[in-house]
């Protein structure tokens, strides 16, 4: 909860693990409910003084609802096994043309609108009866206020909506081939508007005021964004947590369809997001020094690298060791620890496994953000430790401005709420400026060099082109 001028007046989080407890890639709506009842009761009585409500929704979840907004079954998300076959027939049906207005590199994650044709197979009694094919935006706008809706951040991911042309509209043609109906798709609408109302049985179950107006909402990854006031040419954000994304905001879509792609929150812009899986990799690399596998792993493993500095004999880590998203698509694990020998030390060791983290890191950021934006905005779970951070922008030669706010999406989607409905704009949180050490940028310049071409050799794949690279083959 924030007030119009963005001060956190209270702050709740409830877990929900059982709602991935209903088999591989499905996911179980009843455990989102539940935990959102519960994260509104602990507001306590700041909940009576709530005036409205702004969402924000991740992980993309396929569902099929009733005409009340109710799941029929469990909904299907983008790492379902099954995915592969629909999701391939999908982009088959696509014209290149079609393609193009999806704006993305198309796989499970950025084609959800072949979870329909999953369903086909595996709920067809509940395809049967379902009044909506939607994500989980969807169900809980339609939870909150009796209405169907899907806004564009979370629809760039059904590989259906014409995206890059800016109608933020189903492709009827591509439905038709495909075989979803129409009206069973909830009508695409701007994230920063009302949905509707809060309908009083569910005022009641949160114990809510009746009436309040809904946002539309986006997914998580815009709303941080809009948190910070993303803008083309502005600072990007960078989140380290599980998984490290980069997300910048674009004037014109990226032509490549390397970086995954979206229609932004604010009409008229697109936000690219670049993926690896950071913080699960530090996490390997902890347990394959000898760090261990508990919470303190990976700050033992970060701060034997911020002691260790620099050096031209570090080992070489290639972090890969999941598949990943754009703009690197590695549909399988590619990692490795190069260059260890009998006296190389374990800080030794350690400085390499970062470094190599860190090196992905500043790959999938340049693919991503123009040479000219020479600052970030980066969130993480950081507390009050600095070597991460000083680490961080080390190898990214790039000043960085840490934010200790823990819950960026949530703010984002309560701010949105102060626009829409107070028309105020409010101020991103605090940061802490971290500038690169210019002692070591000559050593990790030429770590890079090594870096890049060991990537290569164990990736198969040349690293991704640079965002100013696509743009100036654009305008040529």
């Amino acid at each position: 909860m924030i007030d119009t001028d963005g001060r956190v007046l209270a702050r709740s989080r409830v877990c929900h693990p059982s709602a991935r407890g209903v088999g591989p890639g499905r996911a179980d709506p009843t455990a989102w409910r539940s935990s959102i009842t519960a994260a509104v009761a602990q507001l306590g009585s700041y909940a009576a003084g709530v005036a409205g409500i702004g969402l924000d929704t991740h992980c993309p979840t396929a569902l099929l609802l009733d005409a009340a907004g109710r799941p029929l079954a469990a909904g299907v998300t983008w790492d379902h096994p099954g995915l592969a076959g629909p999701t391939a027939e999908l982009i088959a049906t696509l014209s290149a043309d079609e393609r193009r207005l999806t704006g993305n590199h198309l796989m499970p994650a950025t084609a959800m609108g072949a979870a329909y044709r999953l369903f086909q197979q595996v709920e067809p009694e509940a395809l049967g009866t379902a009044t909506t094919f939607g994500l989980a935006g969807t169900w809980l706008g339609q939870w909150l206020t009796g209405r169907r809706a899907i806004d564009p951040t979370q629809a760039s991911y059904t590989a259906l909506m014409s995206g890059t042309d800016g109608r933020c509209q189903w492709l009827a043609e591509a439905l038709v081939r495909f075989g979803i109906p129409a009206h069973q798709l909830p009508p695409v609408l701007p994230s920063l508007s009302v949905l509707g109302p809060l309908c009083p049985t569910t005022a009641d179950v949160l114990g809510l005021p009746h009436g309040i107006p809904v946002l539309v909402g986006s997914g998580d990854t815009p709303a941080a964004a809009y948190a910070l006031g993303t803008a083309p040419g502005g600072r990007p954000l960078f989140i380290m947590g599980t998984t490290h994304v980069v997300s910048n905001a674009l004037a014109e879509p990226d032509p490549r369809a390397l970086a995954l792609q979206r229609t932004d929150v604010r009409t008229g812009q697109w936000l690219i997001n670049g993926v690896i899986n950071g913080g699960d990799a530090l996490a390997d690399g902890a347990a394959q020094l000898g760090f261990g596998r508990d919470d303190s792993a990976v700050a033992e493993l970060v701060d034997a690298a911020y002691d260790a500095g620099p050096a031209d004999d570090t080992p070489v880590y290639i972090p890969h060791t999941r598949p990943e998203r754009g703009p690197l698509w590695f549909a399988e694990p590619r990692t490795a620890l190069l260059g260890l020998r009998p006296d190389t030390t374990r800080i030794a060791a350690a400085r390499g496994v970062v470094e190599g983290v860190l090196f992905a890191d500043r790959m999938i950021i340049e693919s991503c953000v123009g040479a000219d934006q020479r600052s970030l905005y980066v969130s993480g779970a950081f507390g009050d430790e600095p070597r991460l951070p000083q680490l961080l922008a080390d190898v990214l030669g790039r000043d960085i401005l840490v934010i200790d706010e823990s819950h960026l999406p949530a703010l984002g989607a309560a701010a949105m709420c102060c626009e829409v409905l107070d028309g105020t704009i409010v101020d991103p949180p605090r940061a802490r400026l971290v500038q690169p050490r210019p002692e070591w940028h000559a050593t990790i310049e030429r770590r890079l060099q090594q870096y890049r071409a060991t990537w290569s050799q164990v990736t198969g794949v040349a690293p991704p082109s640079t965002l100013d690279d696509a743009l100036t083959r654009t305008v040529c």
